[in-house]
């Protein structure tokens, strides 16, 4: 009994795995990309590469798309399955709508974010911020409800002016309507463990965010913070 039980749960695995990635998982995309489908389907979706990039076991891929975002992906160089992807607004107005529900490249604040998930995230301690000449970004991420291993990164960028007044600290700074999302990381938490570190920060209140499937997202709306 014990081996017709085992075997009949070996038949049921790919089957259940299939169901999940056609189900719940199907919402959380970018740019049509799934973490943990085979690289060949980033091609398909995105077309040329513009670079290959290797990262010791991993090899990051690189597109420039239709929009004129930006999408890396970083894959496994042995199983060949996406374990990162990035999507950047490339600043044309034409590609500020963001895969993520409600939220818009340029415009959603950090704020917004923070009042759509109902927590601030949890940040890993060797990625808080990415400090660079055109200005600051932070790094906010979630687990994402329903989807065990994955994570998603709400990257968001103050100008280089109100990132140095609030170096300065002779003028208050509202960080939280200041920084606007840049682009967004989705990744396998492992994968993101093994470049960013362990080591995270998060609040007594934290929570996973809910990302809403495609039938839902006509109906949702982001909660604007006051």
């Amino acid at each position: 009994m014990k081996a017709l039980t085992s075997i009949l749960l070996r038949g049921a695995i790919p089957v259940l795995a299939s169901l999940f990635l056609t189900a719940g998982a199907q919402s959380q995309t970018l740019s049509g990309i799934r973490i943990g489908e085979e690289v060949s389907a980033a091609s398909r979706v995105a077309g040329k590469p513009v670079a290959k990039v290797p990262a010791g076991p991993h090899e990051e891929i690189r597109f420039k798309l239709p929009d004129g975002n930006r999408l890396a992906v970083a894959t496994d160089m042995d199983s060949r399955r996406i374990v990162y992807a990035e999507e950047k607004w490339g600043g044309h107005p034409h590609g500020r709508p963001a895969d993520f529900p409600g939220f818009t490249y340029g415009e959603t604040t950090l704020a917004d974010i923070r009042a759509h998930a109902d927590n601030s995230g949890f940040a890993f301690s060797e990625r808080l911020i990415d400090d660079r000449p055109d200005g600051l970004r932070l790094f906010n991420a979630y687990e994402v409800e329903g989807a065990p291993g994955l994570v998603v990164t709400f990257v968001t960028k103050m100008s280089r002016k109100d990132a140095n007044r609030l170096k300065s600290k002779k003028e208050q700074v509202d960080i939280n309507r200041s920084a606007r999302l840049e682009s967004i990381i989705l990744a396998d938490a492992g994968y993101l463990d093994s470049i960013w570190g362990e080591q995270k920060l998060k609040g007594k209140a934290y929570k996973p965010i809910r990302w809403a499937s495609p039938q839902e997202r006509a109906s949702v709306e982001l909660p604007r913070s006051q």
